[in-house]
């Protein structure tokens, strides 16, 4: 090889190193930014006695607003998962090092058990030092690649949040269903109160019979009963939500009063299906792909020679003949070596290795993909009957629900009417009031489940309008699939 062809080459290691090192700069700088946004941990075990350090129970109890966006903040900064797939990213930055390493520079003494003579003295003892040199893209690639691989846990990281994000808000419109629900069960009990007070007006007058009251009251006791209940349903729900956010024990956690709003995706199925591929659970793999062929890159050039330069000393006597020149002179040689790799079908097993790795990492992509596209379907689907059937309920249900107790009620205030008519007409309201609120928790769990699917913020519009009429007609439901 010519001269200015090793300096092409020198140059052109260099450079990549120089590419490498800017993109390992890069990546640690994400690292630190992620880092930032995580709340500061305790040890797990003390220097000094190397005992686990437990959290303090003195800390106060985190402060909500009740909006979702404030448990998934907090969710965010103090999630043990999302501590543990950062710590994950962190390790693989620090590996970047170990592949970029040369090979330690190995130090040689020895010493002649039986001195050999020379002209100038007795040789006494040696001392080498040898460096070995790889091929110059061995390291590169190697390097190269445990940069990408640490890209892939940083995709990694970034999923872990979005799972986060959407643990916490199921947990969240769990808990508020089961307020909603507690709510309109009490509701329920004032209207048994109020038809209680109206059969006994009516059995005083010789209108009704006594079992009509004792009738009432056995379903205002159960009824009663389920309000009770709930109180359990709701101690669950909140633990569960407390747990997602990895809050103290008995940490209050209000929730809103009104229902979460019906929309749906401003943008069409076909650009959130194309966002897809930006996804990090999805991306991780193509980013690992690149990893196994950097890996491919690495084995090929750890086929080639390697190189070695080294230096050896001799400590030499005084020659036992006086007058000799250079009489006791030491011995100093530099040498370069060649390492040869005889083993060219153990090399090529280790290279056949990493494109099995890169196919599969890229088999995994295609796989992810799949699974994302069907799962995207289905959820924009739960969320357009979500949305049509509230709004069905809302808008021509519960009105006709309402219409028909008060019209039975009458009857049966006026005498004319039968108190199972009553009791019909206020469970049908009660089935589908109830209905109502699973809907909208349905709704904002599958907004939540776009979310995490897509990778990102979704915009929305109203559903009133948008695949969806006043009367619950899925209109414009084709559309939106399409």
């Amino acid at each position: 090889m010519s001269a200015g062809r090793r300096v092409l080459v020198a140059l052109g290691v260099l450079a990549a190193s120089g590419c490498a090192a800017a993109g390992e700069r890069a990546l640690r700088a994400d690292l630190a930014r992620a880092g930032d946004t995580l709340a500061d941990l305790p040890p797990a075990a003390s220097e000094d006695t190397g005992e686990r350090a437990e959290p303090s129970q003195d800390a106060p109890a985190p402060s909500f607003d009740g909006t979702p966006q404030g448990y998934v903040d907090y969710a965010l900064l103090h999630s043990h998962e999302l501590r543990a797939a950062w710590e994950r990213w962190r390790a693989a930055t620090h590996r970047i090092a170990r592949e970029r390493r040369l090979p330690m520079p190995k130090l040689e003494y020895a010493i002649f058990v039986s001195p050999v003579e020379t002209r100038v003295g007795p040789q006494r003892h040696r001392l080498a030092v040898r460096q070995r040199f790889p091929w110059p893209g061995e390291l590169v690639a190697g390097a190269d690649a445990a940069a990408a691989t640490a890209r892939a846990s940083q995709r990694e990281f970034e999923a872990a949040a979005l799972e986060v994000r959407a643990r916490v808000l199921r947990a969240y419109w769990r808990l508020w269903l089961v307020r909603r629900t507690r709510g309109v069960a009490r509701e329920q009990l004032e209207l048994y109160a109020g038809m209680a007070e109206l059969a006994r007006g009516r059995v005083e007058v010789g209108q009704a019979e006594l079992a009509d009251v004792q009738q009432i009251d056995l379903g205002q006791a159960r009824l009663a009963d389920q309000v009770i209940g709930f109180d359990e349903l709701e101690r669950e729900a909140a633990a569960a939500l407390i747990a997602a956010l990895a809050a103290p024990p008995d940490t209050p956690t209000p929730t809103l009063s009104s229902a979460p709003a019906l929309e749906l995706p401003e943008a069409e199925e076909s650009e959130l299906r194309a966002a897809l591929n930006d996804h990090p659970r999805i991306d991780r793999w193509q980013v690992q792909a690149e990893a196994g062929d950097l890996r491919v890159k690495e084995a090929r050039n750890a086929r080639a020679p390697s190189f070695s330069v080294g230096v050896d000393w001799i400590e030499v006597g005084p020659a036992r003949t006086e007058g000799v020149a250079d009489s006791g002179k030491d011995a100093v040689m530099i040498g370069v070596g060649l390492e040869l790799p005889l083993w060219q079908r153990n090399y090529a097993e280790d290279q056949r290795a990493a494109e099995a790795e890169a196919a599969a990492a890229r088999s995994e992509w295609a796989s992810a993909r799949d699974r994302a596209t069907a799962e995207l379907g289905a959820t924009l689907a739960r969320l357009r009957d979500s949305a049509r059937r509230a709004a069905l309920h809302e808008h021509t249900l519960l009105p006709q629900a309402e219409g028909a107790l008060e019209s039975t009620m009458g009857s049966y205030a006026s005498g004319q009417g039968q108190l199972s008519a009553v009791f019909l007409a206020q469970r049908a309201l009660l089935e589908l009031e109830l209905e109502l609120l699973e809907l909208h928790a349905a709704h904002a769990v599958a907004w939540a489940e776009l979310e995490r699917v897509v990778g990102r913020g979704v915009a929305g519009v109203p559903a009133q309008g948008h695949g969806v009429d006043a009367n619950g007609d899925g209109a414009g439901g084709d559309k939106a699939g399409e």
